[in-house]
């Protein structure tokens, strides 16, 4: 990178909420364009649209299981003084 991230013509940083539907809509229509003609922010915008809709079809216990069990990573709840989570 060779400058401020701001003075990319690249819409990476807004990726994550166009995909989430977060942006204002004057954005939404500016990532629209810039998609529609830039092959590399087409790319990255699409493997993060596949990976929210495959996080949105996990349950809770799916995304406590992927973390290691109720405790996050490391499972069980235990702490690594020797307690246990609430």
């Amino acid at each position: 990178m060779t400058g401020p991230r701001s003075a990319s013509p690249h819409v990476e940083v807004l990726l994550g909420a166009y995909v989430l539907g977060a942006l204002a809509p004057g954005e939404e229509a500016r990532v629209a364009g810039h998609l529609a003609h830039c092959g590399t922010c087409r790319i990255t915008y699409l493997d993060m649209a596949d990976a929210q809709a495959l996080l949105a079809t996990l349950s809770e216990d799916d995304l406590l299981d992927l973390l290691g069990g109720p405790g996050g990573p490391g499972g069980s709840g235990s702490r690594p003084g020797g307690g246990t989570t609430p």
